[in-house]
């Protein structure tokens, strides 16, 4: 089974392996099953890492 990444594991990576992580769940997304507990897990992974890319990039932009 696929586990969760939470947001407070993946905060402590880097961006580059970030983006390795982003690849090889996608990659595993392709091979998934729609349904199942596994599928979700990707999902819900690779929604985590928007959302700490997004974060990151919050952070670092210029203030008007």
């Amino acid at each position: 089974m696929i586990r969760l990444f939470t947001m407070i594991e993946l905060e402590r990576l880097t961006n580059n392996q970030l983006e390795e992580l982003r690849i090889a769940l996608h990659r595993l997304l392709a091979l998934s099953d729609p349904g199942t507990a596994d599928r979700r897990n990707i999902l819900a992974s690779l929604e985590n890492i928007d959302r700490v890319c997004n974060y990151r990039r919050a952070k670092r932009a210029p203030s008007l």
